[in-house]
């Protein structure tokens, strides 16, 4: 298994997310230091306090610059020529929070008996890729430039998807991430130590709010963004709210939709329309909670916005972000009279079944009856 986890936080709600990441990378190592399909976990990362923290799990851990240039491809394959791999398990080090070590067992045991395969959580966005040979990867052409196109560039393999789970499909990348991590049962000593100290509002209270929504049976529940049909399944099988689902731009990244502007967006064009008090007025018409990826939003409007005005968008704090358009959103966003919860493609994919696992372990709804299977 290979692990790359790193960053240049630039920012307080920067540092928040990359304080949470840490804690996933150690408690992962803690899980899966016991597969005994592994042979070996290697660490790579900018950061020298993980990389001794580390070592606690058994994992073989090395530093690497800091570089705002980072070409993941070329980075990886040296990992494979210098160590000789025959066989590997990527996963960046924000992935694999609530995933099981059983399910990294399946993906090893996979690996062992094919020649000519590569397995991944999601062909146009992953993180999570196993594939053999390694050395696979060596004879490509153009290596990728970020972890999210790994799967599509070794799509020539044998390839599936991994089994839809909520540990294989949820990963933290934003602030949004981490609140939604910190609603499920099953998270680790190192994240649950982490999340205890860190101040999440006024966000995570709309995040509460639009969770007990989606347990009431019959209540209106709006997603919009790249929506994973299989996480709208997910719901549809396990609540009983109504789902009003709007999915657009999916693989915007891995397509290289983002360069040329050429991500197009429905809520866009109504933004164009209406403005944004129009849209947030149109979206509390229809809707008692709504789950938004404004990642395509912003693209739709050409925003090159930096780390830190999404994630303070993502936290509702409109007077921590510089760039005026992003704000005024956020402003509206926070002002609305149903919880609007924004995030990026996570909240709209893993993140919809991580909140679904919180609300049927609730001792609470279920024993109201609200949020149970359908028969």
């Amino acid at each position: 298994m290979v692990i790359f986890e790193g960053g240049i936080p630039e920012s307080h709600a920067e540092e928040l997310v990359t304080a949470v990441r840490k804690a996933v990378v150690l408690d992962n190592l803690k899980k899966f230091s016991k597969v005994p399909e592994l042979d070996g976990i290697f660490l790579y990362t900018t950061y020298e306090d993980l990389a001794v923290a580390a070592g606690d799990y058994g994992a073989e851990s090395q530093v690497i610059p800091a570089r705002k240039e980072f070409h993941f491809g070329e980075a990886l394959a040296r990992v494979i020529k210098t160590r000789s791999l025959e066989s590997v398990i990527y996963m960046g080090g924000a992935s694999g929070a609530l995933m099981a070590p059983s399910e990294i067992s399946f993906l090893a045991e996979s690996l062992a008996t094919s020649h000519d395969l590569m397995l991944a959580n999601n062909i146009f966005s992953s993180d999570i890729v196993g594939f053999t040979p390694a050395s696979a990867l060596l004879e490509v052409a153009g290596l990728p430039i970020s972890d999210n196109s790994l799967a599509m560039t070794l799509s020539f393999l044998c390839h599936r998807k991994l089994p839809e789970t909520v540990g294989s499909l949820f990963d933290v990348d934003t602030p949004a991430d981490v609140m939604v991590l910190g609603l499920h049962p099953s998270i680790g000593p190192n994240v649950k130590g982490v999340l205890g100290k860190l101040d999440l509002e006024p966000a995570n209270s709309r995040l509460k709010k639009a969770r007990e929504q989606m347990g009431i049976p019959l209540s209106e529940i709006c997603v919009i963004g790249r929506v994973s049909p299989s996480a709208v399944l997910y719901v549809n099988e396990r609540l009983q709210c109504r789902m009003r689902v709007f999915s657009e731009e999916r693989g915007m990244k891995a397509l290289g939709r983002e360069d040329g502007n050429r991500v197009v967006s429905l809520l866009g064009c109504l933004v164009e329309e209406v403005g944004f008090r129009g849209l947030v007025k149109a979206l509390e018409k229809v809707a008692d909670a709504v789950l938004i990826d404004t990642r395509v939003l912003f693209r739709h409007l050409h925003l090159e916005l930096p780390a830190k005005d999404r994630f303070n968008s993502d936290l509702l704090r409109p007077d921590a972000i510089d760039d005026p358009v992003a704000r005024r959103i956020t402003t509206y966003l926070l002002s609305s009279d149903v919880p609007i919860v924004p995030g990026g493609h996570s909240l709209v994919s893993g993140g919809l079944r991580v909140i679904v696992d919180s609300l049927i372990g609730d001792e609470g709804l279920r024993n109201s009856g609200q949020g149970c299977y359908y028969t």
